[in-house]
C-alpha cells in the first residue's frame, strides 16, 4: 500500500518526540505537533486547476519556507540553487524510470532517495549543517515532484503532486538522512573517546 512507509516513519517520529525526547527540549511540542499534523492531512488534497495537490506537500512546503525565511540572503540564494538542483535530479530520474524502467537496476524509490541524499550532501557536507540539509532535501523533493507533474499532465497522464508514492520516497529519504546523522554522531563519539584515552596514556 502506497503511503504506509510515510505513515510509519511519521508515527515513529511522533512517538519519539512525544514520549522519549526530553521535556526540556525547546522544540519538543513543535516537532510533535508537526508530525501529528502531517499524519492527519495525509488522506486529503485539493485541486489546483486540473492537478490534484495533497495537503501533505503544502504543509511540508510551508514548514520549509518558514524555516528558510530566517536565513540570510546569501544562504537563501545558496538554498535556492541546492533545491533546484536536487529537484531537477529527482524529476529527471523519475522521468527516466517511467520512460525506460529497464534502466532502474534497483528499486526506483531507492535510486531516487539515494540520488537526492547524495546531492544534498554535496551542497551541505558539514555535519553541523544537517538541519539545512534536511530542509533542502524536503523542499527539493516537493519541487521535483512538481517538475515531474508538468510534462506528465501535459501528455495526458494523471499525476497528483505529493501522492502517496511520492511520500514513501520522501520517508525513505528522511530515513537515510537520519541514519547518516546517527552514524556521524557515533563516529564522532568514538573519535572523542579515542582521543581521551590517548591523552590519558600520555599522562601516564
Amino acid at each position: 500500500m502506497d503511503g504506509i512507509l510515510y505513515l510509519w516513519v511519521l508515527w515513529g517520529m511522533w512517538v519519539y518526540t512525544t514520549f522519549i525526547l526530553k521535556k526540556s527540549h525547546p522544540d519538543r511540542f513543535r516537532y510533535s505537533f508537526l508530525c501529528l499534523l502531517l499524519i492527519c492531512v495525509f488522506p486529503y488534497g485539493m485541486m489546483a486547476g486540473s492537478v490534484e495537490v495533497s495537503f501533505s506537500v503544502i504543509v511540508l512546503a510551508l514548514i520549509c519556507i518558514v524555516y528558510i525565511r530566517n536565513l540570510s540572503l546569501r544562504e537563501k540564494l545558496y538554498m535556492l540553487a541546492a533545491v533546484l538542483s536536487m529537484g531537477m535530479t529527482y524529476a529527471g530520474i523519475a522521468l527516466i524510470s517511467i520512460y525506460d524502467p529497464v534502466l532502474m537496476f534497483i528499486d526506483r524509490d531507492i535510486i531516487l532517495s539515494l540520488s537526492v541524499v547524495l546531492v544534498g550532501i554535496l551542497f551541505y557536507s558539514h555535519s553541523s549543517l544537517y538541519r539545512l540539509r534536511l530542509i533542502a532535501v524536503a523542499l527539493s523533493s516537493v519541487t521535483g515532484d512538481f517538475f515531474l507533474s508538468v510534462p506528465l499532465n501535459k501528455v495526458g497522464f494523471y499525476y497528483s503532486i505529493g501522492g502517496a508514492a511520492y511520500l514513501d520516497v520522501l520517508a525513505l529519504t528522511i530515513g537515510l538522512l537520519s541514519a547518516l546523522i546517527i552514524v556521524m554522531e557515533i563516529n564522532q563519539a568514538v573519535h572523542i573517546k579515542t582521543q581521551t584515552k590517548k591523552g590519558e596514556m600520555k599522562n601516564i
